[in-house]
């Protein structure tokens, strides 16, 4: 039996996520290569996806996730669904775990409510909302009673997140730590993940530990306890 399994929960594919370089099957590939047991897929969950009506938007939303399942299947890896997503107040943007597909229907009509509101409506026992990179240019700190946690360790390397400010606030909010790789693009993928005693097979799995504490975030091969 292993002693962790490690599981990456920011990742990001191409169409879906247009800034990003990786299609659905490769990014399973490449995770599960590295030796990761779990991903979570985060596309970015707008307003302005592709499509005319809401079902046509969630369908085209969840396209990359099933393909991204599928292969996992046969490979060997978890792929579960998370989102990022980004009301149309500002810029921020939110990481949900503890979701299936059809609460996606109801993330976006809540999308134009702004992330007070949609916490109120939205927040239930089995789900978890994160501030993605708060600290990152353009981001503005949303309230902390509207908000789980925070990704305190955002390892894109094209950003700066400014990691010692976002550890700092959340230990003085009280808050869940998240990390995440928000992989986009070749070269800068698994640069860290969360260890858990126990596999995640789903985004209930993730949000259940992530609140539960039970988890070590891994950086490299460094070791970060929390």
């Amino acid at each position: 039996m292993k002693k962790y399994y490690k599981t990456e929960l920011h990742t990001h594919t191409n169409p879906v996520s247009g800034c990003s370089d990786i299609e659905a099957k490769q990014l399973v590939n490449i995770y599960k290569e590295k030796g990761y047991d779990s991903v979570v897929l985060t596309n970015h969950f707008t307003i302005q996806m592709q499509g005319e009506t809401i079902q046509e938007k969630i369908k085209w939303y969840l396209e990359d996730y099933y393909k991204c399942f599928e292969q996992g299947a046969l490979v060997g890896l978890n792929v579960i669904l998370g989102a990022e997503i980004r009301f149309t107040e500002n810029n921020n943007d939110y990481l949900i775990f503890g979701i299936c597909p059809d609460d996606l229907f109801e993330v976006y009509k809540l999308l134009p409510c702004g992330i007070d509101n949609f916490y109120r409506e939205f927040k239930t026992k089995t789900n978890i909302i994160i501030q993605a990179h708060p600290f990152r240019d353009g981001m503005e700190n949303a309230t902390p009673k509207s908000l789980d946690g925070i990704e305190v360790f955002n390892l894109h390397p094209n950003h700066n997140s400014r990691i010692g400010l976002a550890a700092r606030y959340a230990c003085e909010n009280n808050m869940i730590v998240t990390c995440g790789s928000d992989f986009h693009h070749y070269g800068q993928e698994c640069l860290c993940g969360i260890l858990t005693k126990k596999p995640l097979k789903n985004s209930y799995d993730v949000s259940n530990v992530l609140k539960s504490g039970d988890y070590n975030i891994s950086i490299g091969d460094y070791l970060i306890n929390i």
